[in-house]
């Protein structure tokens, strides 16, 4: 087999191994860390193990009302999490993030307008589902984001507005946009802009799979697009998610939202 067809069938494969290795990465390390941070925080605090085991393993409470030891120990966690996965993409695709980066450095101006536009996007649509969700006199909010808002209030906050602001951006624009959406086309060979939809989808509800999957596709399908659109830079959806976020996380710690 010649070196074309080897480079190939890497390409072929590449995109969906790496989408599942970092998606599965995502749960894995949190369902791993999260126990090792209680153990450690109990030798301090005797009586959290006991009570981490109640809200996560026996399940006795809804996110909602789990302990504050328990949030505590999940911001921790996620953010150890997050940081690892974000390092291992670093140190593995480092070549592929700086060939990216340098296409945007050569238009920066006009992609950090174009990171504000897909944001009023995003704010847009929001609006819209917020409105219909009043129409519909649907009430409340997703679970995840839930337990975001407690994570971010929690005593070890400061560790969530990291993870949410610059870890999970990174993190989930390279797994959602350029591994999963690398897959449909590479893979799969479905066109691009039908791969950024399904991307948006899968994102939507890997994030809640309720009602308020609806709360979600705004962020989800902007994002996307905005990487189908900008040549598949990744730098730009990264860019959009981190607004976001960041918009998001002084709304709820300034307890305007």
């Amino acid at each position: 087999m010649n070196k074309k067809g080897l480079e190939r069938i890497s390409e072929k494969w590449r995109y969906p191994v790496m989408f599942l290795v970092g998606f599965g990465l995502t749960y894995i390390l949190t369902g791993i860390i999260g126990p090792i941070v209680a153990v450690v925080y109990d030798n301090s605090n005797p009586g959290v193990l006991a009570q981490f085991n109640d809200d996560i393993i026996n399940r006795s409470n809804t996110p909602a009302e789990f302990a504050s030891t328990t949030i505590d120990i999940f911001a921790i966690a996620q953010f150890i999490g997050t940081a690892l996965i974000a390092v291992l993409i670093v140190v593995l695709l480092w070549r592929m993030l700086a060939s990216d980066f340098k296409e945007f450095k050569n238009n920066f101006w006009y992609n950090i307008l174009t990171i504000f536009l897909w944001f009023v996007v995003i704010y847009a649509m929001s609006y819209g589902v917020t409105v219909l969700f009043d129409l519909l006199k649907i009430e409340g909010m997703a679970e995840n984001e839930t337990f975001v808002r407690k994570m971010l209030n929690s005593r070890y906050g400061f560790l969530m507005v990291l993870s949410t602001t610059l870890l999970a951006p990174f993190v989930e624009e390279m797994i959602f946009r350029k591994f999963l959406i690398g897959f449909f086309e590479k893979t799969l060979k479905i066109p691009l802009i039908v791969s950024a939809i399904l991307s948006a989808i899968i994102f939507g509800i890997a994030h809640d799979f309720s009602v308020f999957l609806l709360a979600y596709l705004p962020l989800a399908l902007a994002i996307s697009l905005s990487y189908a659109f900008s040549n598949r830079n990744v730098w730009i959806p990264i860019g959009v998610h981190f607004l976001n976020n960041l918009i998001a996380a002084i709304a709820v710690l300034t307890g305007s939202q």
